[in-house]
């Protein structure tokens, strides 16, 4: 019988999810990937006979990355994304505008999170990222009174939706919609699809700190997944947990941070204070789909543990675990339904 071994960890970059499956059946085994996409780095790994059909299927799971990121990029100017939000350059759109299939179902996804956030998660923060960008850049704080005038093109209810169409239609002068927070998530699941549509189901597609698994390795019964330990990012994983046919995200100001006048400033933005998150804190959610594992880890950081581990409760099949940091110690929260996916170190 010809043997077959996955490398011990793979690890999916900034976040580091790291990946960690022994084992293969008696005709499959192992190919992976690598490739630099949106500024960071795609793994993927599909169980195959063929290692040349399971490189075809890579390909197209990274042609459509490609395809995707061509659609959400606020930083391309020319993205279906970037378009749309220029159209408020002059003022409020007069009237929606269709958009394709993909930006709709991000749009509309992104939409029910506000409202289920309370305008926590928002992506049309845009304008006040663009701010504070500017200020981590400068080392120099936003004004109180800038801050209040970007805020008048920010608010998820100057995003109008219209299902029949899929049309969109932005109320506001100079939105800037930014889909960072939960596009990740959806590439993951996208490209996990575009790799099953070539036969391959025993997979996983990793974006960053956003993964997508399949069906377990052969022989195995679940996908073993570590967490980065979010007080110690280079030791020891936090925790491992058992996945198959899910997705699961982890986001926190491990190493995007900036220190001005002696704070540290998270890259996450409270939408209500236009400026990076103060307290240090982090979230790995899991759940059914790779967006909505996604996004689900900014409010979880925004609002807190408790309200954010209530959000995640309340969604159908959803758990997660949140890490806040004062000083030295470190104090672990954990969603109902988080110990159903714990595995064994």
């Amino acid at each position: 019988m010809k043997r077959c071994v996955l490398p011990a960890a793979i690890h999916t970059a900034v976040l580091a999810l790291a990946l960690v499956a022994g084992g293969c059946g008696r005709e499959l085994k192992p190919y992976e990937f690598v490739r630099p996409k949106m500024g960071t780095v795609f793994r993927v790994v599909i169980y195959a006979s063929d290692g040349a059909k399971a490189a075809e299927a890579a390909e197209a799971a990274y042609r459509r990355a490609d395809e995707l990121n061509s659609i959400f990029s606020d930083y391309d100017p020319q993205t279906e994304l970037s378009r749309l939000s220029r159209l408020t350059d002059d003022g409020p759109m007069a009237a929606p505008v269709h958009v394709s299939d993909d930006l709709w179902n991000v749009l509309s996804a992104a939409r029910e999170a506000a409202e289920r956030s309370s305008g926590a998660f928002d992506i049309t923060v845009g304008p006040l990222v663009r701010l504070w960008r500017r200020s981590r850049d400068m080392l120099e704080l936003p004004t109180p009174e800038r801050i209040a005038e970007t805020q008048k093109s920010v608010g998820y209810d100057g995003m109008k939706l219209f299902p029949e169409t899929r049309s969109v239609q932005l109320l506001k002068p100079h939105m800037r919609l930014d889909v960072g927070g939960i596009a990740k998530g959806y590439t993951a699941t996208q490209c996990m699809a575009t790799i099953r549509r070539f036969g391959f189901t025993r997979a996983m597609f990793g974006a960053a700190g956003d993964l997508t698994v399949g069906k377990p390795p052969p022989g195995k019964p679940y996908w073993r997944v570590a967490v980065q330990d979010l007080a110690h990012p280079g030791g020891a994983p936090a925790a491992y947990v058992k996945l198959r046919n899910m997705s699961i995200s982890t986001s926190g100001d491990t190493e995007r941070y900036v220190i001005i006048g002696g704070t540290r400033y998270s890259h996450i933005v409270d939408p209500h204070t236009g400026l990076g998150l103060t307290r240090r804190i982090g979230a790995s959610v899991i759940s059914r789909d790779g967006m909505t594992s996604d996004w689900l880890t900014k409010p979880a950081s925004i609002l807190g543990p408790e309200a954010g581990l209530a959000l995640i409760d309340a969604t159908p099949g959803a758990a997660g675990r949140v890490v806040t940091i004062e000083g030295d110690q470190a104090r672990v929260y954990e969603s109902k339904r988080w110990r159903e996916f714990v595995a064994k170190p």
